[in-house]
């Protein structure tokens, strides 16, 4: 088969793609974002998980999925979905709230965008400052910035089988003018400044770019650092040791002081309700319902494969990549 022919191929591939992908943005965007029209101001509402003392009450709240400050629960569900602005929601509720003594997080997360994560780490000192005790327990994973908000619980629990660590931050960007070239494409870019198409998908980044875009990455990596130095009282050099992307196994992490404890979330309640002086406390979650239509009908597991799927072939065709900085595991 010839190049020409090849060429044309791609091309085809290409434009018919990104006709799917603009049809496809259209009919599940509609879906998904119908539910932000309802969104209300109304205070989150927590729900009774086991009565008791009403005066000394312990939240529990749900951090499931990637962080992103855009996340929102589709119309056919999805309640495993991020929800940022819920999620913020609930953590200002229970600072407000005089008789929530202390908070259990269980976090799920592989990470996610820098600012929502760090947000969420400055309401949790909030929470701290009012006194009230916040534990994290680490579900299957809780890597990156699933490990910048549990930094500064007062305890910090995982499973026997949980994953975290991944301590650092991660930035991409594609580069398709080799194939540009080969299609006959030429990229017109008219800019202000010498930098300002900096990681454009159709040139070769330089080595000047490359050395601005890490100093942005190493801004943010210190920000982690001393996130974690401050969270665990844990001097910075090992800190820094520890932080070099990898991840950690429970055990490891025991043994590296990351974590308090393994145990799981039995154990840490009734860990909780010591802390807070009552055996007898009220525990309540707040948490989306995540019925939608998909529940009805049964179809959230089939509606979420064919989401990721789409959002997978959307990333690569519009270069819909993460160009921002990430406390994310990848792996």
């Amino acid at each position: 088969m010839s190049k020409r022919i090849v060429a044309i191929i791609l091309a085809v591939v290409i434009v018919f793609g990104g006709l799917l992908v603009s049809i496809g943005s259209f009919m599940i965007g509609s879906f998904m974002n119908a539910d932000k029209s309802k969104e209300t101001l109304m205070e989150p509402t927590p729900t009774v998980v086991k009565s008791g003392n009403t005066q000394k009450q312990i939240a529990k709240l749900n951090l499931n999925g990637e962080i992103m400050d855009s996340a929102a629960p589709s119309a056919f569900g999805g309640g495993n979905t991020y929800n940022h602005k819920a999620f913020m929601s609930y953590l200002k509720a229970i600072e407000k709230d005089k008789s929530i003594k202390g908070v259990l997080i269980n976090v799920n997360t592989p990470g996610g965008a820098t600012y929502p994560t760090d947000e969420i780490h400055e309401e949790i000192l909030k929470l701290k400052a009012k006194g009230k005790k916040v534990y994290v327990n680490m579900k299957s994973m809780a890597a990156s910035g699933g490990y910048y908000i549990s930094a500064p619980a007062d305890k910090i629990y995982a499973g026997p089988q949980t994953l975290t660590g991944s301590i650092g931050v991660i930035m991409h960007g594609m580069d398709y003018s080799g194939l540009q070239k080969k299609l006959g494409v030429k990229s017109n870019t008219i800019k202000s400044g010498e930098h300002k198409d900096i990681l454009s998908s159709s040139r070769p980044m330089s080595d000047e770019e490359k050395d601005i875009m890490q100093s942005v990455i190493d801004d943010s990596f210190d920000r982690f650092v001393d996130v974690v130095k401050e969270g665990r009282n844990m001097p910075e050099k090992k800190v820094r040791k520890l932080a070099d992307g990898r991840i950690y196994s429970a055990q490891q992490a025991e043994k590296n002081g990351l974590i308090d404890e393994i145990a799981l979330e039995d154990k840490i309640i009734k860990d909780l309700k010591k802390e807070v002086k009552s055996k007898n406390a009220q525990v309540v979650s707040f948490e989306e319902s995540g019925k939608g239509l998909g529940s009805l009908f049964g179809l959230d597991a089939t509606f979420d494969s064919i989401k990721a799927t789409f959002n997978d072939v959307r990333s690569i065709l519009k270069n819909d990549t993460k160009t921002q900085p990430m406390y994310l595991y990848e792996g």
